[in-house]
């Protein structure tokens, strides 16, 4: 079932809704709560794509981050604009493959721009994740052409366990509007 048949609306969320799609994603309440605090800061905004009341996926736009500290004295020579930044798109398992994903981005970009962005970026291992990879290159994104930099670390999931994970992470950019 495509993302039209599902009658799929992305949009940004009420911290209610935050914490409701990062619930159904399996995830750690404490992921909610750290987005809903970016949200309040505004720092970004969270998105999420809904079928009717059901979550099926979700990103945070972050607004002109930091760059990688890896990055810091190359990153104003490749990344020459204010750049609004994918963190975390996640698509909940069963329904991925079914161009949620892209739907999600494509609502990202549309929210940079209205926000005033003319670049939007996001960090992806090619290795670890090749679909997430090939998915960005499939809408237009590109390598930056700096090299793989270390983004590993841990998270918790819905039942309090944590979770280490190693990524080499490249960034990406593509310009909006």
């Amino acid at each position: 079932m495509s993302s039209r048949e599902q009658g799929l609306c992305v949009r940004t969320c009420a911290e209610g809704e935050v914490r409701s799609a990062i619930q159904a994603a399996g995830r750690s309440s404490d992921l909610a709560e750290r987005y809903v605090t970016m949200q309040r800061r505004g720092e970004g905004v969270f998105l999420a794509a809904w079928s009717g009341d059901r979550p099926l996926g979700y990103v945070f736009l972050k607004w002109d981050p930091p760059p990688p500290p890896v990055y810091a004295s190359e990153w104003a020579s490749r990344v020459a604009k204010p750049c609004a930044c994918l963190e975390n798109l996640f698509v909940i398992e069963e329904y991925r493959g079914k161009g949620i994903g892209s739907t999600i981005v494509l609502e990202t970009e549309r929210e940079a721009a209205r926000r005033g962005f003319e670049l939007i970026g996001l960090a992806v291992d090619p290795k670890r994740n090749p679909a997430a990879h090939a998915l960005y290159l499939r809408l237009g994104f590109s390598d930056i052409g700096l090299p793989p930099f270390d983004a590993s670390g841990s998270w918790t999931d819905a039942d309090g366990v944590t979770r280490h994970y190693e990524e080499w992470c490249i960034c990406m950019t593509k310009p909006v509007g």
